[in-house]
């Protein structure tokens, strides 16, 4: 504390939020016979502590300034009364006390001040039932923005009539599946590509209600058999596509074998269908435009060659 302030001919002091004197300037020291710092209200006569509680937190925390309060110190059995004027700044409070001589109005001084404190606690109820009842309906929006968002992650991510994954998702997860292999976090997976058989003929007979229960029953059926970390995913009309997280191809091709056997045996509650399929594993020099070309020129060899059947290539 620079020399002027601390002999200025008022008392200057710092509050911290606890409303400790944490820094005071001599002249204040002086009047208050001060060898060390104390809680501010210790230095106050019980009616001055009283008019300090109700008035100064109330206030000063809206308007961050208290002008103007009459308070008595108790110094040595004595009381001195004082003007003091505070400031918040940079979460602590700056103040100054001047003493003065008289105090013919310090209690209707206190009476004002307590009807203000009331006044201003009534202002802040309201106004915090306010905020309570805004930040309410906040949340609620929030809640209701949530749900949205997730459904529309849900819609954005899933094909509407079968709950796959759709074209964009797989392509994203198979762009995925190419970097991994290539970065050796995954050692190996293999692609399969299939459609129903002679579905447009399905449509073409009973109608697009009956084909969209018989895409609704395969895909039960693909769930039966084909469990996570594999990925479905139907990409368009008739076609799906499985990721196959196995890294040995055999092993790959033996389950999308048991999935055509499961499909071409079980029974229908639509239309009895069948399904071909064609799957290749990720080599080396593949990424995932070559991996699909491949898995695709494999499912249209399985149509060339009569259809219900799995071709590796």
């Amino acid at each position: 504390m620079d020399e002027q302030l601390n002999l200025a001919p008022c008392g200057f002091f710092v509050l911290n939020k606890d409303l400790e004197i944490i820094e005071m300037n001599e002249t204040l020291r002086t009047v208050l016979k001060l060898e060390h710092t104390v809680h501010f209200q210790d230095l106050l006569t019980l009616p001055s502590r009283v008019y300090f509680q109700t008035y100064f937190l109330p206030t000063i925390s809206i308007h961050h300034q208290v002008r103007e309060m009459y308070l008595n110190f108790k110094v040595e059995g004595h009381t001195i009364p004082v003007l003091v004027n505070v400031n918040e700044r940079n979460g602590v409070y700056e103040g100054i006390v001047v003493k003065i001589n008289t105090r013919n109005e310090y209690e209707a001084q206190m009476l004002a001040a307590r009807k203000n404190a009331e006044r201003i606690q009534k202002e802040t109820d309201l106004a915090n039932a306010k905020l309570l009842a805004l930040l309410e309906d906040v949340e609620r929006k929030q809640r209701e923005l949530e749900l949205l968002n997730t459904e529309l992650e849900k819609l954005a991510a899933h094909d509407e009539l079968t709950g796959l994954y759709n074209r964009r998702v797989f392509q994203k997860e198979l762009a995925l599946a190419v970097q991994r292999v290539q970065a050796k976090e995954l050692p190996g997976f293999s692609l399969a590509i299939l459609d129903i058989d002679h579905f447009k003929k399905v449509n073409d007979i009973y109608g697009h209600a009956i084909g969209d229960k018989v895409l609704v029953e395969l895909t039960h059926k693909m769930r039966t058999m084909i469990e996570k970390p594999h990925l479905l995913a139907r990409i368009g009309g008739e076609e799906f596509t499985i990721i196959l997280y196995e890294p040995d191809p055999h092993k790959a091709v033996a389950l999308v074998e048991k999935l055509r056997e499961h499909v071409a045996v079980s029974p229908w509650e639509s239309i009895a269908a069948t399904i071909s399929l064609g799957i290749t594993p990720f080599r080396e020099d593949d990424n995932a435009n070559s991996l699909f070309t491949r898995a695709d020129d494999a499912l249209y060899e399985s149509k060339r060659n009569g259809r219900d059947r799995v071709t590796y290539l």
